[in-house]
């Protein structure tokens, strides 16, 4: 199970306290101080990932508590975000000024808090992701280097495993090898926390009969790469063969297709599941293992060992490239990230010091603008952190193509109008109006092309975009899409790391051009997650044409009559926790005639609907809720035993929308889904297809 983020607040107002705790604590672990001693030494101890820090307390206010915090390396990069009633702008730029990322002025609002809250945590956990994935990408790098040295073979594989234990952070690392007759494992160098003061395993023998073996051979047949504790029947197999822990990977290291050897990786916690990239981590060693034994095998042809050589140090020179271009990737995104943020807040504070309306005016698009690029650029780091971990969602639905383009369109002209570029598009009109795919992933990769068409284009350059038909079999159609300027083109030589990730063609046109080096990576598994391919045709100094296709399916004919006008006489039971949200759909619901009741949580909804459920028509069910959500809530309301309980639509109305997740929706008795931000047109004809 995902363990919780943590969070230090820290007033000396008890009653702030239990009201940010009250607030926070469903999502994150909460830990509180009253005075600026407690909270220096519990951020200390605890090392939260934020704090939330009141300004003015006794003996140190928050400012110098901020200062001795920055001065500790232990608690030095966690993100302070001050509480404060005090609202002076002055206060607030002091505050970001002395290192804060951010900044909540009191009386409290639950949206706010809750929001900015969310956003630091979400910063915190991508970078702790991205410092991750580089983390193993250097021990990978300085494992490489290892084996490239001169050192004894057995000394450098404990040495190795030494690396790999500490890097996870578990409890031991054993590496088992065959013996001669094929039927036991000896355990022949090891890593265990000394922390634990275990006894070594130097020596110890592992019988291997069935079902291991089976599962073993399944392995080096194309299945899964190893055997981990994450799978039920895997684990119940192994645990007569545990010695310690229960909570395992074992990697076997297979020489030639033929199993050899198996590294074995264990930690204490007995309830945590392994996530993804410590199963990748341990995969990766064995790997790597799996060539020095060969190696072994081969140390008589100095050919051969000169060859090993020569791919290690090929290996070696790709990990420190892919370091060196993440640790400049993290660089570029420092800088990409600081500059909308810069303009947001310079032009934030002119807004609120002119009193000029048209001054404001421009002054707010100048935010509005900024705070998009930002959000653009915080979109594809989670793009990018849910493609590595192999999360990336694809969510077909009806849409209407020319209304999408139409859409992209208008969003890229203000771009090319500022470069006074010229812009022409050319749809086939064969292309049905109707469509089922992913339309907002679609949009991305056009939105983004267009971007870097304009992006490498000069003033006065030229734009056009394509799209036509290039087959089409029963309901389902394949669509060429294409993007091409007259700016400054590719060589053959940067087309080549053109769709890799965290990299640019090069450092100078990044520097001329900016951006982070996202975008295309993206695009390619866009593309190729729609069954299509993408690519580019292009010389330096004569322009680019990015190409690529998808695949979608026709929508059939609706014969279906168009939503009626009002809802006169029906009743919606609305389940919402969050008051905003109630407003919005009530306020789109207006002038249905619709009558709609309000639930706070699930557990008020399910005793309005058992007082009387001939009342409701249909009910509007969110998901997560406090007390009870979503999900809990109609499995009793249709475990009522009435017709009506049965019988009543619940719509599921969410921001979560990922296949697995709606699939469990529709499990529980819910009729339908509907994605937040609701669109209204659809939400109509989902409660007149739905409602009785």
């Amino acid at each position: 199970m995902k363990s919780k983020n943590s969070i230090l607040i820290v007033d000396d107002a008890k009653s702030s306290l239990l009201y940010l705790n009250h607030l926070l604590s469903a999502d994150y672990l909460i830990y509180t101080a009253r005075d600026a001693m407690e909270a220096i030494k519990r951020a200390n101890e605890y090392r939260p990932d934020l704090i939330l820090l009141d300004i003015v307390m006794p003996d140190m206010n928050g400012y110098e508590v901020l200062a001795a915090l920055k001065k500790s390396d232990r608690t030095k990069d966690i993100p302070v975000i001050f509480i404060t009633g005090l609202s002076d702008r002055e206060d607030e730029m002091k505050g970001l000024g002395v290192g804060a990322e951010d900044y909540i002025t009191k009386p409290f609002s639950d949206a706010i808090v809750k929001l900015r809250v969310r956003n630091q945590i979400k910063i915190v956990n991508q970078m702790r992701a991205l410092d991750r994935r580089i983390g193993q990408q250097v021990l990978m790098t300085s494992i490489a280097q290892s084996f490239l040295s001169d050192e004894h073979t057995d000394a450098l594989l404990t040495k190795t495993l030494h690396m790999i234990g500490e890097f996870m952070e578990i409890a031991q690392v054993l590496l088992f090898r065959l013996d001669d007759d094929g039927v036991a494992l000896t355990c022949t160098n090891e890593w265990i926390d000394p922390k634990l003061h275990l006894d070594t395993r130097i020596g110890g023998k592992l019988k291997l009969e069935e079902p291991v073996l089976s599962c073993i051979d399944g392995l080096s047949t194309g299945g899964d790469l190893c055997l981990h504790s994450n799978v039920p029947h895997i684990r119940e197999i192994m645990a007569p063969y545990r010695v310690r822990f229960q909570n395992f990977i074992a990697a076997p290291i297979f020489i030639k297709g033929e199993f050899s050897a198996i590294l074995d990786f264990s930690r204490e916690n007995e309830a945590g599941e392994w996530s993804d990239s410590a199963i990748n981590l341990a995969c990766l060693a064995a790997s790597v293992f799996s060539g020095v034994f060969e190696r072994e095998t081969i140390e008589h042809d100095l050919d051969m060992v000169l060859k090993l050589k020569s791919e290690l140090t090929v290996e070696k020179d790709r990990a420190e490239q892919s370091s060196r271009a993440k640790s400049e990737f993290l660089s570029r995104m420092s800088h990409e990230m600081r500059t909308p943020m810069n303009a947001i807040m310079g032009m934030t504070v002119l807004a609120q010091n002119t009193d000029d309306p048209a001054k404001r005016q421009n002054y707010l698009m100048e935010v509005g603008g900024a705070s998009k690029n930002l959000l653009q650029l915080i979109d594809g780091v989670l793009d990018i952190s849910d493609i590595e971990e192999g999360n990336f969602s694809f969510v077909p639905s009806e849409f209407h193509f020319a209304a999408m383009l139409k859409s992209v369109f208008d969003e890229a002209v203000s771009v090319f109008l500022g470069k006074s570029q010229v812009f022409t598009a050319n749809i086939d009109p064969s292309i049905p109006e109707v469509l089922i795919s992913d339309e907002r992933r679609l949009a991305q990769v056009i939105a983004n092309l267009l971007s870097n068409a304009s992006k490498f284009t000069g003033d006065n350059g030229s734009i056009q975009c394509k799209a036509f038909v290039l087959s089409m079999a029963n309901d389902m159609l394949t669509i060429q899409v294409e993007v091409a300027d007259n700016g400054i083109g590719i060589s053959k030589e940067q087309q080549e790391r053109l769709f890799v990730a965290f990299e640019q063609v090069d450092g100078g046109v990044s520097r001329k051009f900016g951006g982070a080096g996202l975008g295309l990576y993206i695009s390619k598994n866009i593309v190729e997650m729609m069954g299509g391919e993408i690519w580019v045709e292009s010389a330096l100094g004569k322009g680019s044409k990015f190409v690529f296709t998808f695949s979608a399916k026709i929508k059939a004919p609706d014969t279906r009559t168009d939503p009626p006008a009002s809802f006169f006489g029906k009743t919606a039971l609305l389940v919402e926790d969050v008051e905003i949200n109630r407003e919005i759909v009530m306020t789109m619901l207006e002038g249905t005639g619709l009558h709609i009741v309000c639930a706070a949580d699930g557990r008020e909804a399910v005793e309005l609907f058992s007082a009387d459920p001939e009342k409701y028509d249909v009910i509007f069910m969110d998901i997560n809720m406090p007390e009870m959500d979503g999900v809990e809530a109609t499995r009793r309301i249709r475990a009522l035993g009435t017709p009506e309980g049965a019988g009543v639509p619940i719509l599921a109305m969410t921001a979560n929308i990922l296949p697995d997740e709606v699939k469990s929706y529709f499990a529980a008795g819910m009729t339908d889904h509907i994605g937040k931000p609701i669109d209204f047109d659809k939400l109509l004809r989902m409660i007149c297809l739905h409602m009785r």
